[in-house]
């Protein structure tokens, strides 16, 4: 006698959920490849909890995307200005500590998410990063 039930493969390790909605937003399809790579990196490192503590350096962000410092730089400028990711802390390099970051889709301190994504429009960033202090003596 058979199963109507569908086989599941068994596989280590966990899993994320891609919801439709902003998968199929225009905020999620402006995304370059990089940034929608540096934001399933994001979704891989996320537990609950640990929201606004999420931590990818941009060295690391290079290694995992396999690209170079400025192209993993744009990742996350995008990602934060389509509303997707927030910057909680900032770096503190003298302690050799990336920065923090929200993704603002999944809940953070209990409450329900933020979706600020939906905020996006072209043109219009959601968030921006703050300039390093190096670039602005440079520009002056």
């Amino acid at each position: 006698m058979s199963s109507n039930k569908p086989l599941r493969k068994k596989r280590k390790g966990g899993y994320f959920e891609v919801w439709a909605q902003w998968f199929d937003s225009p905020a999620y399809r402006d995304l370059s490849p990089p940034a929608r790579c540096l934001l399933m990196e994001f979704q891989h490192i996320y537990r609950p909890g640990r929201n606004g503590r999420l931590s990818i350096s941009v060295q690391r962000a290079m290694e995992r995307l396999g690209c170079a410092k400025n192209t993993a730089q744009e990742a996350f400028r995008e990602l934060t200005e389509h509303g997707f990711i927030k910057l909680n802390h900032g770096e503190m390099w003298q302690e050799r500590m990336a920065r923090e970051w929200i993704l603002t889709f999944e809940p953070l301190n209990n409450k329900e998410p933020s979706d600020k994504w939906t905020e996006w429009e072209p043109g219009k960033p959601v968030f921006t990063l703050p300039r390093k202090q190096t670039q602005a003596r440079r520009a002056a």
